[in-house]
């Protein structure tokens, strides 16, 4: 009995060997890492060897099994199986951590992580971003990050070094199109609307990196915006290039055409004679049409409208996101800074 005890232990103990080839690669990748001595080395050099460790064990173990030790024996093998239950139960909490973490569970309730400098208020506007299911009782995501902007005036412009200002971690918990589209679940979409506005009635703003974001600034934009969108009626020529309608200027004719044009990819955008007029007016939403080409990353479009005249209003200069975004292009193109230095 005592026997047959003793092999199913050192059985369960000898699990332990399985990740040893893994172990004994983590252990020369420490050994061999940028710092490590002979001295900060050698507990990687002793776990090593620890497959000789359980065999000196096991043989003691038999030796003492022999001498009628039974207690000392059983004690032996233990080790082994104590250390190997050790790890597998490490293994399984950090796999549960990680599970609850990623739903947003954790200790004192649902959460979605912590930040040393900002807690309050990113954790839960980043748990107001989550689409989780809240257990019956739960205070509503939204209502609590409204509360805890309220609660934390001091807080709406402290940035996360991984996730930067409250207000860019609201901004980047929305889904706008380029056409000025909200998607998505829109009540959902809207309650984290109000946190946007919520933040920069409290004074919030995106950081120095954060308001150099074109995209960024302009779904800002959006989420102050009222009202339906006519940047159709306002200016057709930004509609067309926030819709992606690259307007051909001559559209291939069957009758007097021989061959369509070959294109490998979309058509390289043109304007239209009746644009050129438009060329500087400004949309409530979209801004004028460099800007929207801008916002649209389309180079071609921008090339084509500053060689055209087309040009940022006086305030879209001041934005610095649409200057970066303008100097971005010049960086590229340099001929086109002469062309826009060249208007009137």
């Amino acid at each position: 009995m005592n026997r047959n005890g003793l092999i199913l232990l050192q059985a369960m103990g000898s699990l332990s060997i399985l990740p040893y080839p893994f172990v004994l690669l983590a252990n020369f990748m420490s050994i061999a890492a940028p710092g490590h001595t002979s001295i900060n080395s050698l507990p990687w050099v002793l776990l090593s060897f620890y497959p000789l460790v359980w065999i000196g064990l096991y043989l003691y173990a038999w030796r003492a099994m022999a001498r009628g030790a039974v207690g000392l024996a059983f004690g032996l093998s233990s080790i082994p199986a104590l250390a190997c239950l050790l790890g597998v139960g490490i293994y399984v909490f950090s796999w549960i951590g990680f599970g609850l973490g990623m739903a947003g569970v954790g200790k004192g309730g649902l959460h979605s992580q912590t930040y040393p400098d900002n807690t309050p208020l990113l954790d839960s506007i980043m748990l107001a971003g989550q689409d989780i299911q809240l257990p019956t009782g739960s205070a509503a995501p939204v209502e609590k990050a409204l509360h805890d902007i309220d609660a934390n005036p001091m807080l709406v412009n402290v940035s996360d070094p991984g996730h930067g200002s409250p207000l860019n971690v609201a901004v980047g918990n929305l889904t706008v199109s380029l056409d000025g589209t909200i998607t998505g679940d829109l009540h959902r979409q809207q309650d984290r609307i109000r946190l946007v506005r919520a933040l920069v009635a409290r004074g919030g703003h995106l950081n120095v990196n954060e308001a150099t974001d074109l995209r960024k600034t302009w779904v800002l934009r959006r989420a102050l915006y009222d009202g339906p969108v006519t940047t159709a009626s306002e200016n057709p020529l930004v509609w067309r290039i926030v819709t992606h309608d690259r307007g051909d200027s001559k559209p291939f004719n069957p009758l007097t055409d021989k061959l369509p044009p070959r294109r490998d990819g979309p058509a390289p955008f043109a304007l239209k004679e009746d644009e050129i007029p438009l060329l500087n007016r400004p949309t409530r939403l979209h801004g004028t049409p460099l800007y929207a080409a801008l916002l649209d990353n389309a180079r071609d479009a921008c090339s084509v409208i500053i060689q055209a005249g087309g040009r940022l209003s006086a305030e879209e200069v001041r934005d610095a996101a649409a200057a970066a975004a303008l100097q971005g292009v010049f960086e590229r193109d340099p001929d086109l800074r002469v062309a826009y230095a060249k208007a009137p």
